[in-house]
C-alpha cells in the first residue's frame, strides 16, 4: 500500500513538472488573430451640413487640408462648374462613383472653405448620409418632413431644374442643397421649366421626386480683416476708400464723403441681402448708414484687389488695389 502511494505521488510530480516545461499561451496572440482590423477614418461617410463632411470641417477644409486627409483616396482634378465650364478641384474616391465627391474653391474669395461639396451618387446610391437621413434616393415627401414645413424648388428640365430654391423658414439649412429628380414614368408639362413648385403641390408629389444631387457648403470665412486699409479704385483715379476695423469712408479727390460701420455677413444671410439668390454662396459685407443698410457681395479679395458689388443695385462692381 505504502509502496503505491509512493509511486502515485511520483507520476502527479512528474506530471506537474511536464506541464511547467510546456511554453505558456500567449492571449494576446490568439486575440489578434480574430481582433477585427481597424475601420479607416476615410470611410466616414457622415455629412452635417455647415460643420463637417466625412473629414472635411470648417477648420480643416483647405485644399492642401483635404488632399492630405484623403491621401491616395483624392486626386487634383478639373470637376464640373455648369454648364461647358469646369475648374480646379478635388475628387475624393475617383474610383468609386458611389461614394465620389467633387469639391471645388473660389480661390479668390475664400481659400479655405469650399464654395461647393457636391455628391451625385451611382443608380440612385451613395454610402453618403446627413445625420438625419438626407441621401441619393430621399424622397421629397422625407425632405419636407424633416424641414418641418413646405419648400420651393425650380421646375424640372433645365439647366437649375428640381434645385432648393428657398427652405421658407423650414428647419433645413442653406448649408445644405439638394436637387431632386421625378422618378415617375411621365413628369407633367406643368412641372418643367424655369419656374417655382412648392414641396407639397400635389401634381409634384404624385411625379414622385427623389434627391439626385447633394451639395454642402460650408459658411464663408470672415474677410473682414484682409479687407482692412486704403484701397484705390482702379476706374476712377480720385475714389478712394478706407475701411478701419468696423468703421468704412468713402473718399472723393481726397475728401470725405461718407462714412458708415460694417459688419460681417458670411453666406450673405441678412434679411439686406434678400435680393441674392438663397441657393449661391458667398461673403458679404452690410454697410450700416443712419437710416439704411447696404449689402455688398464680395467677388474677390486676396489682400491686394477688393472687388465688390451692391446687392440689389443695378451698378456696376467696384474694383479697388491696396495702396496702403
Amino acid at each position: 500500500m505504502k509502496k503505491t502511494f509512493l509511486q502515485l505521488f511520483a507520476a502527479l510530480a512528474l506530471l506537474a513538472s511536464f506541464t511547467a516545461c510546456q511554453p505558456a499561451s500567449n492571449p494576446s496572440e490568439g486575440e489578434e488573430a480574430t481582433q477585427e482590423p481597424a475601420e479607416d477614418p476615410r470611410l466616414d461617410f457622415t455629412i452635417i451640413p455647415g460643420e463637417r463632411v466625412g473629414l472635411i470641417t470648417t477648420d480643416q477644409a483647405s485644399k492642401e487640408a483635404v488632399l492630405a486627409a484623403y491621401g491616395d483616396l483624392a486626386k487634383a482634378d478639373s470637376v464640373h462648374l455648369s454648364e461647358g465650364f469646369f475648374g480646379p478641384g478635388v475628387i475624393l474616391f475617383p474610383e468609386d462613383e458611389r461614394n465620389r465627391v467633387d469639391i471645388y474653391w473660389e480661390t479668390e474669395i475664400d481659400p479655405e472653405r469650399p464654395a461647393f461639396i457636391r455628391i451625385l451618387g451611382a443608380e440612385g446610391q451613395t454610402d453618403w448620409t446627413t445625420k438625419q437621413g438626407i441621401t441619393i434616393g430621399s424622397s421629397l415627401e422625407m425632405v419636407e418632413q424633416l424641414n418641418d414645413a413646405p419648400f420651393q424648388l425650380y421646375g424640372f428640365g433645365w439647366d437649375y431644374g428640381g434645385y432648393v430654391a428657398d427652405w421658407k423658414d423650414g428647419q433645413m439649412t442653406n448649408n445644405l442643397s439638394l436637387r431632386f429628380d421625378p422618378t415617375a414614368e411621365e413628369t407633367p408639362m406643368e412641372l418643367v421649366g424655369d419656374q417655382m413648385l412648392s414641396s407639397d403641390f400635389p401634381a409634384l408629389r404624385e411625379a414622385k421626386p427623389v434627391v439626385s444631387e447633394l451639395s454642402i457648403s460650408f459658411p464663408r470665412s470672415n474677410l473682414l480683416p484682409l479687407m482692412q486699409g486704403e484701397w484705390q479704385s482702379i476706374d476712377d483715379a480720385g475714389y478712394q476708400i478706407r475701411i478701419e476695423d468696423s468703421q468704412i469712408a468713402h473718399y472723393t479727390n481726397n475728401r470725405l464723403m461718407y462714412s458708415a460701420t460694417i459688419e460681417a455677413d458670411p453666406g450673405c444671410q441678412s434679411d439686406a441681402c434678400s435680393f441674392y439668390d438663397a441657393n449661391a454662396e458667398g461673403f458679404c459685407f452690410l454697410e450700416k448708414g443712419e437710416h439704411d443698410v447696404q449689402c455688398n457681395m464680395v467677388l474677390t479679395c486676396d489682400g491686394q484687389r477688393l472687388e465688390y458689388a451692391a446687392v440689389g443695385s443695378t451698378g456696376a462692381t467696384l474694383t479697388f488695389e491696396k495702396i496702403n
